[in-house]
């Protein structure tokens, strides 16, 4: 709970709002946005690290998080250095953190039964999105009643210290006994050869990378053009994450009895058809459509949230499961950063084009429209593996 109030403003909408107020433009939006899944390309290193998953985890936690402390000090800064100064500081945090991802995922799966890790997730993503949000709008009436910078200021420094307070207790969880061999460059390459995880990294690269290509722009398009307070965007998370709450395990349970591969097609497809439609439907004075959206936001990563990390962890082999793990992440960063050098593009083409009311709308259209590409990839491919399994065309 800890952890995720620090991920949760240091990645989202108070960190958008602090670039703002330093001056952010719509491409350094984009990339501050697409820096969590651009940090993944060196969730890899967790591979050929030794020792304890546990340790490894807590000293990198406390160095990741301790480090964006530094962001605090960015208002002492000539103007010109604020932006370039916390992206530097935002990246390093995220690369040092990064290997966490493949090494705490891999201790939880020790930790849990495949049969129910699906409610296990879903019940975890389903909580933690509700105390997350519950943070986000503390902090929203926060910056709202002490003003900027001040408010960023307090809720930022409140973040770093919940982080690192976060790893004293993840040092009292038990951690299964394992034995780590960096993989020889045969071996590293082995999860490549296996057909249906390969198109599953592609349907990762091709969905993270449209989810990218807009989804940093979503609370700017909020903040400016919708008009919304930043009360109102935490209210909109805590509307969001408490749906997350029942609809998570309900996804979860879901998970166990038909597979995460069916419950990735569905949810993936409210996030392709209709969460964009509603954020752009939204403008100052019409909030109706962007409150709707909160419900479907919980609705579609309810589902994916789950779905993405267990088909990794389904299609692993157990002796192999953080080279799977480190592959997932990697095709993660690479949808990533493709989709927000695409999103920054589109998003500074408003000052020559002017054809949509802000800078938001072209990235968050271009952003639908892909990932509607990216579902009919991902249903394509389930089709075409059934008809495999069951002995069909090839």
């Amino acid at each position: 709970m800890l952890a995720i109030l620090f991920i949760n403003w240091s990645t989202g909408m108070v960190t958008t709002g602090y670039a703002l107020w330093l001056g952010a433009a719509p491409v350094a939006l984009a990339i501050l946005g697409a820096l969590p899944m651009v940090g993944q390309m060196a969730a890899p290193l967790a591979l050929f690290f030794r020792g304890s998953r546990k340790r490894l985890s807590v000293a990198l936690s406390v160095l990741g998080r301790g480090l964006f402390g530094l962001a605090l000090l960015l208002p002492l800064l000539p103007e010109p250095w604020r932006i370039p100064g916390l992206l530097l500081i935002a990246a390093l945090s995220q690369l040092i953190v990064a290997p966490v991802s493949v090494l705490w995922t891999s201790w939880m799966a020790d930790l849990v039964a495949e049969e129910e890790r699906g409610r296990y997730f879903g019940l975890r993503n389903g909580v933690l999105g509700l105390v997350g949000t519950l943070g986000n709008l503390a902090a929203g009436g926060l910056i709202d009643l002490l003003g900027k910078p001040w408010g960023f200021l307090l809720v930022l420094g409140i973040a770093v210290a919940a982080g690192v307070g976060a790893t004293f207790i993840l040092r009292r969880q038990f951690e299964p006994p394992s034995v780590s061999i960096p993989p020889r460059p045969a071996e590293f390459l082995q999860p490549l050869s296996d057909r249906r995880f390969r198109g599953y990294l592609g349907f990762v690269v091709l969905f993270l990378g449209a989810v990218s290509v807009g989804g940093p722009f979503v609370f700017p398009l909020f903040l400016e053009h919708a008009r919304m307070s930043f009360t109102q965007v935490g209210l909109w998370t805590v509307i969001a994450a408490s749906c997350g709450l029942v609809l998570s395990p309900l996804w979860g349970r879901l998970a166990d009895r038909i597979g995460h591969w069916q419950v990735l097609l569905f949810s993936s497809s409210v996030a392709a058809l209709v969460l964009p439609p509603l954020w752009l439907a939204g403008g100052p004075g019409q909030l109706q459509t962007i409150w709707a959206s909160a419900v479907c936001d919980a609705l579609a990563w309810g589902g994916i949230g789950t779905a993405l990390t267990n088909v990794a962890l389904q299609s692993a082999p157990v002796g192999r499961r953080n080279l799977y793990l480190a592959w997932y992440w990697m095709a993660f960063a690479v949808g990533g950063i493709l989709g927000s050098l695409l999103g920054g593009l589109l998003g500074s083409l408003h000052a020559q084009l002017k054809l949509f009311p802000s800078p938001y709308h072209l990235p968050i259209l271009a952003s639908m429209l892909l990932r509607m590409g990216a579902v009919y990839y991902l249903w394509w491919r389930i089709q075409r593996d059934k008809r495999r399994a069951a002995g069909g065309v090839r």
